[in-house]
């Protein structure tokens, strides 16, 4: 542990202490000359040197040391490689509170919620909202707590909200499952999407198949289509599709650079410094349906044939429509898991530990000192005649 000097030139203010010196020195005689008749007719003596003295010393340390206090604390002083021990145990909101009592055999530990902020618990206060990101959480407080400080963190038995990855920490945690009921999941089905077709004259007998799609996904819905010279309208929802031969419009790749989902024509040129990557592939003839097209403005998807039974006869299977959705609609990724398979590793990198300040310690003794003084200058004996 070492001292460290957040802002050396707060010292500077320790010239300061030259203020209660002089004025000591001013007033430390307060007498009145008084000429006596009787006197006048002595002759003047020398008179003798006298030496510094400072009266009422104790008020003069006092103000003294008040003023040094007062330029440390501009200094901002702080101390690294501060050791805390104290454990810490983290509940995760969704677990009683009463079975969490029973838990409780280490009175020295301190009990935090897995909650952004870490709060306190208080047995008196309501837990958090859950769910919560716990393998983010997780991460963030090995990050926050000191390295020699033990960790136990508490969580049920099915955990909702971890990611595809094993938290790896930099320290040993004791991963504590209880009993409590499950989080309370509710899979809503995504939306089929709205299919807005622009296309040219070539085109035009491909749109059988994707008002089929259309049919499929909207029963009671038309499909929007017009030709490549008329703009594009709608939400996010909507899957915009090119089915021309013509480059694609610059409004058209902003939209797919913003994260719109867009699909174009085989015919449609691709920029020569592109990335093409395969991602739908015939499972009975093993040939390509669709690819991602990535560029530095973004990426959208592009048949790899027309829309022909005859280059692509999975057109007609009654399955097209919900693989067609699947990928332009991706599902998302499981996050929930037991919670005894997702014991956190260890392995990870420690973080270093901010320095703790010692301000709050000073601005106390800056206070007391300043008490001290107050009564040291207002005492009885300062106001009786001498």
């Amino acid at each position: 542990m070492s001292l460290l000097w957040l802002f050396p030139a707060g010292l500077a203010a320790l010239v300061a202490l030259l203020l209660p010196l002089l004025i000591h020195l001013a007033r430390r005689d307060q007498q009145q000359r008084i000429d006596f008749a009787a006197l006048h007719w002595l002759s003047a003596q020398p008179r003798p040197r006298r030496r510094i003295r400072f009266d009422e010393w104790p008020l003069l340390l006092v103000r003294l040391l008040l003023l040094a206090l007062l330029a440390v604390l501009l200094a901002r002083p702080a101390l690294s490689g501060w050791v805390d021990a104290t454990p810490r145990v983290a509940v995760l909101p969704g677990v009683d509170v009463t079975a969490l009592r029973n838990h409780k055999n280490n009175d020295r530990a301190q009990w935090l919620w897995l909650a952004p902020g870490f709060p306190v618990i208080n047995e008196r206060d309501n837990a958090p909202a859950t769910p919560q990101p716990v393998a983010s959480l997780v991460r963030e407080l090995d990050a926050t707590l000191p390295a020699q400080a033990p960790l136990t963190i508490v969580v049920p038995a099915v955990l909702d909200g971890w990611d595809a990855e094993r938290a790896q920490l930099s320290r040993r945690v004791h991963w504590q499952v209880v009993d409590a009921p499950a989080p309370a999941g509710t899979v809503t089905p995504a939306n089929p999407p709205v299919v807005q077709v622009r296309h040219d004259a070539d085109a035009a007998s491909s749109l059988r198949y994707v008002r089929a799609v259309q049919q499929a996904w909207h029963p009671q819905a038309a499909l929007d289509s017009g030709s490549d010279t008329l703009p594009f309208t709608g939400n996010d929802r909507t899957v915009r599709l090119w089915l021309s031969s013509k480059p694609l419009p610059s409004e058209l790749t902003a939209w797919a650079g913003n994260g719109g989902r867009l699909l174009a024509d085989a015919r449609t040129p691709v920029p020569a410094d592109a990335q093409r990557q395969p991602i739908w592939r015939d499972d009975a003839t093993g040939a390509l349906l669709l690819e991602r097209i990535s560029t530095g403005d973004g990426q959208w998807l592009r048949w790899a044939s027309a829309l022909d039974p005859a280059l692509m006869p999975a057109l007609l299977d009654p399955t097209f429509p919900s693989q067609l959705q699947r990928h332009l609609q991706p599902v998302p990724t499981p996050r929930r898991a037991l919670a005894e398979n997702l014991h956190p590793d260890t392995g990870g990198a420690a973080y270093p530990q901010p320095a703790r300040e010692l301000a709050p310690w000073l601005v106390l003794a800056i206070a007391l000192l300043f008490l001290l003084e107050r009564w040291l200058a207002s005492a009885p004996r300062r106001r009786r005649p001498a």
